[in-house]
């Protein structure tokens, strides 16, 4: 099922959803066959010389029927044979067989009662002239059931009931009403129907007749269904439904001209062409034209078309107060001329914005986005382009997605199908952005996904400005806890290690000065306690001081401290590490503290884990980073799990702005760190 709208569900039309059986090809072929026999015998009769009732309206009275049984014949035998299951096909052939026993029992008995037949079987053959209001009644039928084959709603059950019921008593009243007769027969005297003159029946017939145009209204109401659920529809049915809206939207504009009766000879023939084409392509070939431009321009021209009414009317009332009547309207004629394209023009672009917002200008689109991204700041700045897009292009949902899958921003409420659309900068796909096309599309057109990639360009940018903010943000978050965490350590070894230490000694030396006179061994003793005591306390601020920042490498060096570091790590065992570096610049000490301890980790992490005999380290800068290599030759049966150790190096990499990674070469392990390095000043 697709939901079309609001109380309103379809079933999706796809011609290869039901296979034609063989009792419907059956069905198929005798209604061509009926159409067949029809149209020769029309085409006879008229070629023959016979007469055939006038038309009304200035046209062949034969073309319609004509043009009727062949286009709904032919139309209705094809849906009969493709698509049995949908009563579009059956309708048109039972319309299409209706005028054919009409146009086979109408013209000789009209030919008859005008020579002076007034015969029962005549004259009841003049009745049968209410068949040919059978293709009106269906094509109000159709657009109730269009396009899934059943009422869309409650109330097209309603009206469908109260159409068949007006379309039977309107068919019943035309084969039971005398009047009818003499109308068909062209007011010959002495035509009265053979069962209900001068009867009661015959009277509620003739009343009955009022029911025709209401049949009509009714099918307009019901064209005018067609077009409300084109705009609430989605997917395949707003393909079908696009349709049958042209042909709707057609019939309404001629409606007035019918009505006034102002209509050229033979536009019937015109409607039920138009008619049988917007029903027959969506159903069986929904995709296979777009005409998205022939409602947009349709709307268009008939804003321009009554805007020149009024404005001539307006013209020639203005221009007759001052001059003749005869000179009044050619004035009109040219001002409205003169109107036309600008008028054009402006209405296009008006219908245009309503239908799709400010597609159709990208640049002034672009610059207006562009505008509200710089007014805002943070993620106020995102969640309000989320807004401008879908409030300028009329989306009802746009999102902004992370790279990782969180949200960002969003507007409205998702609706499949949902566009992705990737945000990129410099390559790197940062996050992206996702729109539900607008109500009733089943998908975003050329220009729509063009405009969406250059909003994507200037949208990359700004989540990457914002992703990179956030990592700040976080980074100094880190900064400020790790500075807290690390006074906090200094206070608790101080207070805990060298506070008692420092109490201890100076309570000894006190002890050492009371027994200076009285005991000078004693006093001795006490002194050696707390000389012991103060190496003590030497010992634990120093270790104090080498957790700020290894001693070695203000001693040694960065070099030679890895290297009094390594040959304390492989003492004893069967592994040998090299360390190659060149000339290194001088290092930020942040730097040279993250690759010392990196170092230390990645070979400490060698000695523990791996099978191999040789440890490498290398050392190399450049003018914008550090790389350190560490490797090894032992095996590795796979990706390595991210421990404490490799955690704690890709952290400090990424602390600096660098990045570290670990894990089995081709050769052995690896760990590759890069540090990035300031500028030089």
């Amino acid at each position: 099922m697709v939901r079309a709208g609001p109380g309103c569900h379809t079933r999706r039309i796809d011609a290869a959803q039901t296979h034609p059986s063989r009792d419907a090809s059956r069905w198929a072929a005798a209604t061509l066959a009926a159409v067949l026999v029809g149209v020769v015998f029309l085409l006879a009769w008229v070629t023959g010389g016979h007469r055939f009732p006038d038309s009304g309206d200035g046209s062949p009275a034969w073309l319609e029927p004509l043009v009727t049984m062949i286009a709904y014949g032919v139309a209705g035998a094809l849906l009969i044979d493709r698509r049995p299951d949908l009563p579009f096909g059956w309708m048109l052939a039972g319309a299409a067989v209706l005028v054919v026993v009409q146009m086979l029992i109408l013209p000789p008995s009209y030919e008859a009662v005008v020579h002076g037949d007034r015969s029962a079987a005549a004259r009841w053959g003049l009745a049968v002239s209410a068949f040919g209001f059978a293709p009106i009644a269906a094509q109000g039928l159709i657009n109730i059931r269009f396009p899934s084959g059943r009422p869309a709603s409650r109330w097209g059950g309603l009206l469908e009931k109260v159409l068949v019921t007006t379309t039977a008593l309107v068919l019943l009243a035309g084969m039971l009403s005398s009047s009818s007769l003499r109308d068909v027969a062209g007011g010959a005297p002495g035509v009265s129907h053979p069962l209900t003159a001068a009867t009661a029946v015959g009277r509620v017939a003739d009343g009955l007749l009022v029911l025709a145009p209401v049949v009509v209204l009714l099918g307009l109401v019901a064209g005018v269904g067609v077009v409300v659920r084109f705009a609430r529809a989605r997917g395949v049915a707003r393909q079908q439904l696009k349709w049958r809206a042209v042909g709707v939207m057609a019939a309404l504009a001629s409606f007035p001209l019918a009505v006034t009766g102002r209509l050229p000879g033979g536009s019937n023939v015109v409607d039920a062409l138009v008619f049988v084409l917007t029903l027959v392509v969506p159903v069986l070939r929904y995709r296979l034209w777009s005409i998205d431009t022939i409602l947009r321009r349709s709307l268009a021209y008939g804003v321009i078309t009554a805007a020149l009414v009024i404005a001539f009317a307006a013209v020639s009332a203005a221009a007759a107060q001052v001059v003749s009547r005869q000179v009044a309207a050619p004035v009109a004629a040219v001002a409205v001329a003169l109107c036309f394209v600008p008028l054009r023009d402006r209405s296009q672009r008006v219908v245009d914005r309503l239908f799709y917002g400010g597609r159709q200008d990208p640049y002034r689109t672009l610059r207006d986005l562009g505008q509200r991204l710089n007014a805002m700041s943070g993620r106020e700045a995102l969640g309000s382009f989320a807004d401008a897009i879908a409030t300028i292009l009329r989306l009802p949902y746009v999102a902004i997605e992370s790279a990782d899958g969180s949200p960002v921003a969003s507007h409205g409420v998702a609706a499949e199908p949902l566009v992705r659309r990737p945000l990129t900068y410099e390559g790197q796909v940062e996050g992206f952005l996702l729109v539900s096309p607008r109500r009733g599309e089943d998908d975003l057109d050329d220009r729509d996904r063009d405009l969406l990639s250059d909003i994507a360009g200037q949208l990359g940018m700004a989540l990457h400005t914002r992703t990179l903010t956030d990592e700040l943000l976080r980074s100094r978050q880190r900064l400020v806890t790790a500075r807290e965490e690390e006074r906090r350590r200094l206070r608790r070894e101080l207070h805990d290690g060298l506070g008692p230490v420092l109490t201890a000694i100076g309570l000894t030396l006190d002890a050492a000065r009371a027994r200076i006179d009285t005991d000078p061994v004693a006093a001795r003793h006490h002194v050696d306690g707390a000389k012991e005591a103060a190496g003590q306390a030497l010992s634990d601020l120093r270790k104090v001081v080498h957790g700020l920042r290894p001693a070695a490498l203000d001693d040694l060096g960065l070099v030679g401290a890895l290297r009094s570091q390594a040959d304390r790590l492989t003492a004893g065992s069967h592994l040998r590490c090299t360390i190659d570096a060149g000339d290194l610049p001088d290092l930020p000490a942040a730097v040279e503290v993250a690759a010392y301890r990196t170092a230390v980790e990645a070979i400490t992490n060698v000695v523990r884990h791996s099978n191999g005999q040789h440890c490498r380290v290398r050392l190399s800068a450049s003018a914008r980073e550090l790389v350190l290599d560490v490797g090894d030759d032992g095996t590795s049966a796979g990706p390595w799990l991210p421990g404490v150790g490799v955690t704690a190096m890709r952290e400090r990499a990424a602390e600096l702005g660098g990045r570290c990674h670990a894990g089995p070469g081709p050769d052995g392990g690896a760990v590759t760190a890069h540090f990035p390095l300031p500028e030089p000043s």
